[in-house]
């Protein structure tokens, strides 16, 4: 009798510990949380490695400086773009760091609305300006804390840009080209998400064309090869993507 009172006792105690052992070990003891640095390199637990998406564009009003010299004297050209519309589609991929990789599709249209020799105006002129071109984005995710929805990036492009141009006014033909060239853009902007694993993005990008080859024109004189030439645009995109 005596030996059955410690062996109750010692009973009891180890049913009343029998849950607490049943329950799984808390990684982090304590209601410790993980220190950024401390987290798996990578996308967030909730997105996947790959992503898609659409981009709508309006072009801003852009320009293409280029100089004309079929004598000694240069002869500066430039013929200024109005509003214009566009758009792209894209696939990415997340990287350490707040990185993402985009290869993207791009097209633009815009209207000439004005061309200057030296600096006077060359009168009405009529014309457009095209380009498509495959861009390879590096885009930076800014970090910011948790309880924030709104997530702002930055970003730069480098592609391969084919570029269709005329220029036209008083029955003279004074800017025209169409080929391929190095273009680089650099973008900024921020996205917002939708449902799990959609979002939505509002995008400010500039692009240029550097020594694009073009032929050029004044006073009825024949078409010839222009220099300097550089093809500069802008845009606002507005965007939806999602992960696949």
């Amino acid at each position: 009798m005596r030996a059955f009172k410690p062996l109750l006792a010692g009973l009891l105690l180890l049913s009343a510990a029998l849950p607490a052992v049943s329950q799984p070990i808390d990684a982090y003891p304590g209601g410790y949380q993980p220190a950024p640095q401390d987290m798996p390199a990578g996308p967030p637990p909730d997105r996947s490695g790959v992503y898609a998406g659409l981009r709508g564009s309006y072009a801003l009003n852009g320009n293409n400086q280029t100089t004309y010299s079929p004598t000694a004297a240069p002869t500066r050209l430039r013929a200024s773009m109005a509003g214009g519309a566009g758009g792209s589609v894209y696939i990415g991929t997340y990287l350490p760091l707040n990185l993402r990789l985009e290869l993207e599709g791009l097209y633009r249209w815009q209207r000439l609305s004005n061309v200057t020799v030296d600096g006077a105006s060359a009168g009405p002129v009529s014309g457009h300006s095209q380009t498509a071109a495959p861009f390879l984005n590096l885009l930076w995710d800014v970090p910011m804390p948790d309880d924030y929805s709104i997530q702002p990036f930055v970003g730069m492009g480098v592609g391969a840009a084919y570029n269709d141009i005329d220029a036209n006014g008083s029955g003279n033909t004074y800017l025209h080209r169409s080929g391929w060239n190095l273009a680089y853009s650099f973008m900024g902007g921020f996205s917002l998400p939708m449902a799990e694993g959609q979002r939505l993005s509002l995008m400010y990008r500039w692009m240029q064309m550097r020594d694009a080859k073009q032929n050029c024109a004044i006073s009825g004189i024949t078409l010839t090869r222009c220099l300097d030439t550089n093809i500069n645009s802008s845009a606002v995109d507005l965007g939806y993507e999602m992960d696949l």
